[in-house]
């Protein structure tokens, strides 16, 4: 073999590796290396034929770029609850979501668009079928790896293994992510009508009405309360009596992950092969009345899970804006509050600070200022006036919650809030406030928390709000990810930004 031949094939190969490259740039490190390297051989049979080639370097082109190009959001590759949020995102949600697009995100989407076009325009050109005739050892690395997926496969039929089961197994060789994203978004989506078991109906409740705030997009880290000291964001907060504010631990970078583990206490997949009850489920099973009022896009897609749990035990439920400013809700929680009905729970989905933040507050109440922290303010604001409602609404024991679902990445790990997959992303806001006479009660069943370090996860909300409905927790969630369990993807949350907030 002479030289030129030797660094062409050496090329070719070096080529064919970086088209399965996108998890190592995505994220690098020693494992991610020996991943890409072991995706390259695994697939390396499809590097030798033009007819091939023609399928999957466009295919590898495009998988990184969205992969990329995810990455630059979330700091991670696509799953299933990418696909799920992209699936339930209608026009003027995917609009806004566009309008963030940085020219950094740009730049780097097209390094690498001209890195493996480059690669492939290389690979098919050099393609080896007539001009690199195999030898002895490379016919032999090809038969090793024939005899790999073979007995994979054939392990897999012994072990009867599912559609499931198999991308699973092969998770980690690029590009089967994308496979086990997919089929793993199918099991949501069948699974979506699934009906909850319910436990022994309770004895008497401590709470006759509550009220609870499911928040968008808000981080902890730009509450005033919570020690943010730029614009004092709380201020409308500060003076309520019995108002309590803590930070938590979301369980999700974006809705579509965080969303279920505030609905029943655990992830999506798990509720569904539970069958578990959310709140509102055994809030209807207690004898509330159940009122849902949802300032979320419209989908005009087939109904998901998330609106499917959140309206399945739903007395009243409404869609009352389109992404609006939250106020829109206002009205529909008067009429809610005056409802006859002696026990009520009543759960308003809002928009929050969800992109395009400069479009979530009104501006000629909240005029200069960070935008981020304007909606921050204007959120806290609508809270204190329906604290105000509840406490004028009735004097028998009431209570209001409210808790974010993710928050957003803020500088300096970002150029301006985003969604991102630092520290201030997973640290969220939970309020909880008690009128005087479940003060007076002393029954609130609040856990005793500080006011400083995380002690608690987001699934302490539907915790608090079960044990307010007379049930013993364990009992009505049994499955319920303990809120002081503070781990993410199975990571310890003390571990995650040990070395730097911004890149865990």
């Amino acid at each position: 073999m002479n030289q030129s031949s030797f660094v062409t094939r050496l090329g070719y190969l070096l080529a064919w590796i970086l088209l399965f490259s996108p998890p190592f740039l995505i994220r690098a490190t020693g494992k991610e290396v020996g991943y890409t390297l072991l995706a390259a051989l695994f697939f390396y049979p499809l590097a030798l034929s033009r007819k091939s080639l023609a399928i999957c370097i466009p295919l590898l082109i495009l998988v990184g770029t969205a992969n990329i190009f995810h990455a630059q959001f979330l700091g991670n590759m696509i799953d299933e609850f990418s696909v799920a949020t992209l699936l339930r995102t209608e026009a003027h949600e995917a609009a806004e979501f566009l309008n963030l697009i940085n020219r950094q995100m740009i730049l780097v989407v097209l390094c690498w668009l001209v890195v493996s076009l480059g690669c492939g325009y290389f690979l098919f050109k050099h393609c080896a079928e007539k001009a690199f005739p195999f030898a002895k050892w490379q016919k032999k690395i090809l038969l090793g790896i024939g005899l790999l997926w073979t007995s994979f496969f054939a392990f897999g039929v012994t072990q009867q293994f599912t559609t499931t089961d198999y991308v699973q197994k092969l998770r980690h060789i690029y590009p089967m992510h994308m496979a086990k994203a997919a089929v793993r978004y199918g099991d949501l989506e069948k699974e979506v009508f699934y009906q909850p078991t319910l436990p022994a109906k309770p004895g008497a409740a401590q709470v006759n009405t509550l009220v609870m705030v499911i928040g968008e997009s808000a981080s902890s880290h730009r509450w005033s309360l919570l020690g943010y000291e730029g614009d004092d964001t709380n201020q409308s907060l500060r003076q309520i009596a019995g108002l309590r504010t803590y930070k938590v631990m979301a369980h999700g970078l974006n809705t579509a992950k965080a969303l279920p583990y505030i609905l029943t206490g655990q992830s999506a997949l798990d509720s569904q092969k539970n069958a578990s009850p959310s709140f509102l489920d055994l809030a209807r099973h207690a004898g509330y009345k159940t009122f849902v009022f949802s300032n979320s896009r419209f989908n005009d897609k087939s109904e998901d899970m998330y609106s499917q749990i959140l309206r399945r035990s739903a007395d009243v439920y409404a869609k009352v804006g389109n992404g609006a400013h939250d106020e829109v809700m206002t009205s529909w929680l008067e009429k809610a509050l005056a409802d006859e009905a002696p026990y009520k729970l009543v759960v308003l989905h809002t928009y929050g600070s969800h992109p395009d933040i400069s479009k979530r507050y009104p501006h000629s109440r909240y005029q200069g200022g960070d935008a981020y922290d304007n909606s921050i303010r204007y959120t806290s604001d609508l809270l204190a006036d329906w604290i105000h409602m509840l406490d004028t609404a009735t004097a028998e024991p009431s209570a209001l919650l409210y808790v974010a679902d993710h928050g957003l990445g803020v500088p300096p790990c970002v150029d301006s809030p985003r969604h991102g997959n630092d520290q201030s992303v997973l640290e969220v806001p939970l309020a909880y406030w008690a009128n005087a006479a479940l003060r007076a009660s002393e029954a609130e069943g609040l856990p005793s928390i500080s006011d400083g370090a995380i002690e608690h996860s987001t699934t302490l909300a539907p915790e608090m709000l079960v044990a307010a409905q007379g049930y013993d927790v364990r009992t009505a969630m049994p499955h319920l990810e303990d809120s002081r369990r503070l781990h993410f993807d199975g990571v310890p949350y003390a571990e995650l930004y040990r070395d730097d907030a911004c890149t865990p």
